[in-house]
């Protein structure tokens, strides 16, 4: 079943489940399409889904005309607003000052003129709402900051009608009271430059704020406008725009903002002059119009800030606005800002306050938003698209009464609000989603991208989307045709069905990819379907170009075959041949190929989650793309896959590549034994790279290996169980044994110095079993090795004898030099010696093997010899024998004679102690209680020391430890038992037989043993050392002299000794 049939029994699964979804199109397309087209509806019906088909946005009007419910005092003849305060100039010369937070806080102020004489001025607000500064046309200016009660004048700007002010952006610190570098410009066509700040002393009069004339321009006409703005990227570097009734000027330059005005050159001096003396501007011919200029601003991400960042300009001429773009780059002075610029003539009105209805009136005021400009007119306010120039709003304002004429609009740039103020009233104009119907007229002009920035809803971006996708396709822009209808809600099947009948993979995929972009991760049944087709659809691509390119060789064989044969026919006068091969088209089918590949693995990797293996290997060798049948499963971590499908293509070099990649250790016990008859040096390799192996689990595939015929080559099995055994430190015995086994079957090593080396240095830990070693070793006839286990196993009579059937009599003095019993050394070389003997080997060489032994004599080994040998070879060592016998025994008669010394001395020793004595006074007391010394038994100790036994032994019991003491105590107890005993027998009748008093007899003669031998161990335990002057008098040195629980004793209290 191929998979657009799968795609077609999905469709009919899920129409079964949903009978309100898409009906499928008519069959009106090619038979050859028919699968592909059941596939398309099951994919439709899963991707059908709602989306909002209502184009216009019904929602309040973009711009309304709103009347501030606040009882003006008095007329009003200025208005200015900023930073959400609103700032009036009344009549009777005062200011009122309102947060439009706190409407209901007015501050009231005073300006110090003659209330009849301040009937207009110009008023300007700085950007944070502190700083005002007033103007009126007699050229008297005053300033006002936040919280003062009345406005204070400016002594230096005497005679000076500020028309036009523009502020300093870094004045927006709170903690800053100044406003930095400002420029003013005046009604005789002058720039100056200042810096408003509040006086220190806030009770002074007036305020001498320095301002200085940095410019006059070329043409004296009123400054009706002034704007610096600093380019974004370039901070440093300004935009200084001056307007006047019939021209604007552009100025460039560099200008430090930071510094101040107090300095003493001017900020902006040398910018202004520069810029001037070549100027450049544009000029409206004709009478000097209004010249009141504007600059939009729009937030704008720069270094990871926000910034207002100036975007548009309009200025008011006598023809109409004249408006552009200002962009920022890298320009220098004398280049210009303005992009877009257009001359928008102003509109006629539906009715008009003049006598000529024919001329449109000019207005008195303007006003930017982010795509209209609004005009303020006597008796109403209107706003024209900048877009298509339209009106697309007029507002009247009660017609014909004087106190409704509109006196300006003005503009928080902060906020971003308009006001409009009559003398009498205060509107605001609200502005409500002003770009709801910018799409459409981006869409007009076929600007699709910015229509679709503009959407309000998904009608909207569709509507846009599907004329741009319709466009595309016209103008045979197929690809990006695609993308567009992935977007819309086109159905399904007649997007493919369009895209198909192009007959180009290249367009299909972009529709498919564009649509499986916009589907979501819970659409996992439309996602797989999608991805399949794609996979599908890659791979016949990738056989299309493979077709291709293998034609072009073919033809370009074909052609280089008949050039050749036909050289001499087409040879030009200059001896060039023609007909060129196509190796151009050749490479460019190539790299088409290699980017169709790398969609495909990219598409596969990003929807790997929901990708259906089988399917898709399953299509991989449909196809014959080996490479994306490996690279999926390689994706996929199905590295087990791929070493089949090397094993099975019996590439086994590249299945070992595979394992040793990617490789798990049961994979490698799987794989290990037919790899290791087939490429067994490269499988080794690999298996000495991998660390995590267990060694005895590849036992059975060097097993299969040994059955190989190996002989005359480097064993591989013996290879890598040595770099377990050395390298990775393998201490499993199995392993051990298994190395011993191919060490001692390797028929390619004629000596045994591995196999000894290998028993030699792994023995003493017994990490192989030495009785199977020595039963292999036996085996295969490894007799060093054989007599070497022997030796380990204790048996070094067997290894001895081994090595001497084998007439290796060196290997026999090795190994009866192992054993540890001296005797069993001597019967070992006394065996090495007969053999010697018995071999019939010259006499000096068996007196040398004696001699070597330093356990042999001449004695030893005669009898060996048979009853005739001549002694003459040996004479010699058996005088030395003789002699070195009688010389032995001059020494134990010695020795016998020291002996018998000794034994006498020690007698007379012992018969000196039996009459030691020591003589004593009758008046003699015991050293304890201090009575007589012969009232009861005694001792006396060589130190002169005596003691009555009863006092000695509680003396003795009252130091010493536990054990002593109750040893003391059994002892004792012993004693009286045995006296008790004796006495009782002396006391028994006198009437008895013979045998009775021996019996009687013995009895008392034991008890009295028994009784010396207690007697003997009390002595020994009390009488050991004096008790005043021996050890135990050491240890007493921490004992208190008189014990603290006697202290209340009356005897103590009597015994005035102790007394201080």
């Amino acid at each position: 079943m191929s998979l657009l049939e799968d795609y077609a029994e999905y469709e009919a699964t899920y129409q079964r489940q949903y009978n309100n979804t898409n009906a499928t199109i008519t069959d009106t397309a090619a038979p050859a399409t028919a699968s592909a087209r059941d596939g398309m509806n099951a994919i439709a019906s899963e991707m059908d889904g709602y989306i909002t088909t209502t184009l216009d946005v019904e929602d309040a009007p973009i711009f309304s005309l709103d009347t501030v419910q606040f009882q003006v005092p008095n007329k009003i003849i200025s208005l200015a607003v900023s930073n959400d305060v609103l700032v009036l100039v009344i009549e009777g010369a005062k200011i009122l000052r309102i947060k439009l937070q706190e409407a209901h806080n007015i501050i009231e102020a005073d300006v110090p003129v003659a209330p009849t004489t301040l009937r207009a001025c110009n008023v300007f607000l700085d950007p944070t709402g502190r700083h005002l500064l007033l103007s009126t046309p007699q050229g008297e200016n005053f300033y006002y900051y936040e919280g003062w009660d009345h406005a204070k004048p400016l002594s230096k700007f005497k005679n000076m009608e500020i028309t036009a002010v523009a502020w300093n952006g870094l004045s927006w610190s709170a903690a800053d009271s100044s406003t930095r570098t400002i420029l003013l410009g005046t009604h005789d066509g002058k720039v100056y430059e200042s810096e408003l700040r509040p006086p220190a002393d806030p009770k002074a009069k007036r305020c001498d704020i320095p301002v200085r004339c940095v410019a006059e321009l070329p043409v004296r006409e009123r400054v009706s406008g002034i704007a610096m703005e600093p380019f974004p990227a370039r901070r440093k570097q300004h935009l200084v725009l001056i307007s006047t009734g019939t021209r604007i000027y552009q100025i460039v330059g560099a200008a430090d903002l930071e510094s101040r005005s107090g300095d003493k050159s001017a900020v902006f001096e040398a910018m202004l002059r520069d810029g001037l003396a070549n100027p450049n501007y544009q000029e409206i011919p004709g009478m000097p119009g209004p010249g009141l200029l504007t600059v939009h601003h729009r937030e704008t991400q720069i270094s990871g800030k926000l910034q207002a960042v100036a975007t548009d300009f309009a200025w008011l001429t006598s023809m109409g606005v004249f408006f552009g773009r200002l962009t920022f780059g890298g320009q220098d002075s004398g280049d210009s800002v303005v992009e877009n610029a257009a001359l928008l003539p102003y509109p006629t009105l539906s009715t008009s306050a003049t006598a000529d209805v024919a001329v449109a009136e000019q207005p008195g005021a303007l006003a930017l938003t982010e795509f209209h400009i609004l005009l303020q007119y006597s008796d109403r306010v209107c706003a024209l698209n900048m877009l298509n120039s339209k009106l697309v709003y007029e507002h009247e304002v009660a017609p014909g009464s004087a106190d409704e004429v509109l006196l300006g609009l003005t503009v928080d740039e902060t906020k971003r609000t308009f006001w409009l103020h009559s003398p009498a009233n205060i509107f605001e104009l609200v502005v409500t989603d002003e770009d709801r119907d910018i799409w459409n007229i981006y869409l007009s002009r076929r600007k699709f991208d910015a229509a679709l920035q503009h959407c309000y809803n998904d009608a909207q971006r569709d509507t846009v989307l599907r004329a741009q996708a319709e466009l595309l396709f016209t103008e045979g822009d197929y690809v990006r045709s695609a993308e567009c209808f992935a977007r819309t809600t086109v159905s399904f099947e007649e997007a493919v069905l369009r895209f198909m009948e192009i007959k180009d993979n290249k367009v299909l995929r972009s529709y498919l990819l564009s649509k499986l972009a916009t589907l979501k991760k819970q659409d996992r049944t439309q996602i797989t379907l999608l991805v399949m087709w794609l996979v599908e659809i890659y791979l016949s691509s990738i056989g299309s170009i493979d077709a291709k390119i293998a034609s072009t060789g073919a033809a370009a064989a074909s052609t280089s075959a008949t050039q050749i044969s036909a050289i001499s026919k087409t040879e030009s006068s200059d001896g060039s041949v023609s007909g060129d091969v196509p190796l151009s088209t050749v490479t460019a089918l190539e790299k088409e190929k290699s980017e169709v590949q790398s969609e495909l693995y990219s598409l596969v990797e990003e929807y790997k989650s929901s990708v259906d293996s089988n399917t898709t290997y399953q299509l991989a060798e449909s196809h014959g793309r080996r490479d994306f049948w490996l690279y999926y499963a390689s994706l996929c971590g199905d590295y087990e896959r791929i070493v089949d499908y090397w094993m099975e293509k019996e590439e086994y070099i590249r299945a070992i590549e595979a394992l040793g990649h990617h490789g798990t250790p049961e994979m490698f016990y799987r794989y290990a034994p037919v790899l290791m008859s087939t490429e067994s040096v490269a499988l080794v390799d690999v298996l000495m790279r991998q660390p995590n192996l267990t060694p005895n689990k590849l036992i059975p595939a060097l097993m299969r290996y040994e059955h190989n015929d190996v002989s005359g080559v480097d064993n591989q099995s013996i290879r890598y169980l040595r770099f377990c055994i050395q390298k990775q430190m393998c201490r499993d015995p199995i392993v051990y044994n298994y190395y011993l086994t191919l060490l001692a079957k390797d028929s390619t090593s004629a000596d045994e110095s591995e196999l000894m080396s290998f028993l030699t240095t792994y023995g003493k830990g017994m990490l192989y079993d030495p009785d199977y070693a020595l039963r292999m070793c036996k085996r295969y006839g490894r007799i060093q090795s054989c007599v070497h286990l022997y030796s380990l196993l204790k048996l070094h009579e067997d290894a001895v004898d081994l090595a001497l059937k084998q007439g290796d009599i060196e290997l026999a003095q090795i190994h009866a030099e192992r054993p540890e019993d001296d005797k069993l050394c001597k019967r070992l070389w006394l065996k090495i010696a007969r053999h010697a003997i018995q071999a019939k080997e010259p006499a000096s060489e068996v007196m040398e093997l004696v001699r070597r032994s330093n356990r042999l004599g001449v004695e030893d080994i005669l009898p060996f010899f048979p009853d005739f040998t001549r002694v003459d070879d040996f004479k010699d060592d058996i005088c030395v024998a003789l002699e070195d016998y009688e010389s032995q025994i001059k020494d134990l008669r010695g020795e016998m004679d020291e002996a018998t010394r000794t034994a006498e001395a020690m007698q007379r020793d012992m018969s000196g102690l039996k009459s030691r004595f020591a003589i004593l006074s009758t008046e003699e007391g015991c050293q304890v209680c201090g009575k007589p010394l012969w009232l009861r038994q005694f001792y006396v100790f060589p130190c002169q020391h005596s003691f009555h036994g009863d006092c000695l032994t509680r003396r003795v019991v009252g130091s010493c430890n536990r054990v002593q003491r109750r040893r003391i105590q059994e002892l004792q107890s012993q004693m009286v038992d045995i006296t008790k005993q004796r006495r009782k027998l002396k006391l028994t009748p006198l009437v008895r037989s013979r045998t009775d008093d021996k019996a009687s007899a013995e009895n008392d003669e034991q008890l009295e043993q028994q009784l010396r031998r207690a007697r003997q161990q009390l002595n020994s335990l009390v009488a050991g050392e004096c008790v005043l002057c021996g050890e135990t008098m050491i240890k007493s040195i921490a004992e208190p002299l008189v014990n603290m629980d006697d202290l209340g004793t009356p005897a103590l209290v009597a015994d005035d000794s102790w007394s201080i």
